[in-house]
Parts: C-alpha cells; structure tokens; sequence
C-alpha cells in the first residue's frame, strides 16, 4: 500500500508526481513494492491526480475515505480495497525504497500483528507490515475515538519490533527512511541518486 493523498504543506506541489532524476517519486516507490508484492494499493486524496506506476502488478487506486485526517486514515481506507492477509505500507515520497527491508519485515513477523523497524533511533510505522484483520479494526477505533496517530493505534496490538542493527543489514545507509518531505530534501535525494550512478561500473 502506498499512501499518496498527504497535504505536502512542506513541499509545496503534490509529492506523488515530483519528479526525482526524470521519473515520478510515486513510479520510484511502486517499482520498489512490486518486486515484493503482487498486489499495490494507492490511496489518494479526492481529485487527486496521480501519474502512472510504471509496474505491472495488480492495481487499485482508491479515494481516502477521511478528509485531512492524515496517514492513518489512509491506511484504513486502503485495507477495505484488499483481502491480502499481510499489508506492506509506505509513503509516496521515499524513492529510495529497498525490497529487501519489506522481505526483512516478512520474515520478522511471525504471528504478530505488526512488524515496524526502528530507523535513527525511532519507529517507522509508514515503512511498515502490518496484520490487515487484526489491524483494521483497531485502527478504526482508534480513528473514532479522534486520535490519527498511527504510533498510538500500535498500542492496542501486539508488534514486533525489528531491530535498527537488522534493518542496516538489509539497508546500510537506511535510504529506505529518506523522505523527499520538501524540495531542499528532494534535491539532497537526487544528488545521491546521480551520485551512485556515476559510482556505478
């Protein structure tokens, strides 16, 4: 599931079709889910306009069902357009995505309800697997009780934690936790993608 609707206050311009060395940051996530997962989910806001995802998995783009009531909303709306028993969840705006960390997360999840890594010292709950029955109402009823924190839903269920030092096996410069939240970070964001390929062999 990507979440694409966000208000992008800091950035200024829809986040989903900012262009990162010539592609949508919505084509450079979807790429990276699709090499995991069969299945992809795209939550918009209302009249949102997305570009393509450039992927061939199977697609549902779906309206959020909430107004500006933020990512968690988002995540309940996209769980209603899916039967999949685990859902991976990530923002539109972190292109450097790795398969790898959702393969980890996969493995790390046993019968809990969530798996989440910690990354600089904090969880990540939007690059994150998460139980869809046990999950769903949980979330619901923390949405209705006013609180969207995501972190706060968590508190009701049983999630594993995946440790920072197990997540910088997979990800060693944790780049699956760089988000492009305004241009000044877009831009550091570009700056390392061109770098790593003139790296390149």
């Amino acid at each position: 599931m990507i979440l694409a609707g966000g208000r992008s206050s800091r950035f200024g311009s829809d986040k989903a079709s900012a262009l990162l060395c010539g592609r949508p940051l919505l084509q450079w996530v979807a790429g990276a889910v699709a090499e995991v997962c069969g299945e992809l989910v795209v939550v918009r806001a209302r009249g949102q306009l997305l570009p393509a995802t450039g992927v061939e998995a199977s697609l549902t783009v779906v309206d959020d069902r909430y107004e500006a009531r933020g990512p968690l909303a988002g995540i309940v709306t996209g769980f209603h357009e899916t039967a999949q028993r685990l859902c991976f969840v990530t923002s539109c705006d972190a292109p450097l995505l790795r398969p790898e960390v959702i393969r980890l997360l996969a493995a790390e999840i046993g019968d809990f309800d969530a798996a989440v890594p910690y990354a600089g010292g904090f969880r990540q709950p939007l690059v994150a697997l998460y139980r869809r029955d046990r999950c769903l109402p949980a979330f619901e009823a923390h949405l209705a009780g006013g609180d969207g924190r995501i972190l706060g839903a968590l508190e009701q269920l049983r999630v594993r934690d995946v440790r920072e030092a197990d997540v910088l096996d997979v990800d060693p410069g944790l780049d699956s936790f760089r988000n492009a939240n305004d241009p000044a970070a877009l831009a550091e964001i570009a700056h390392r993608v061109e770098a790593d390929a003139v790296g390149r062999p």
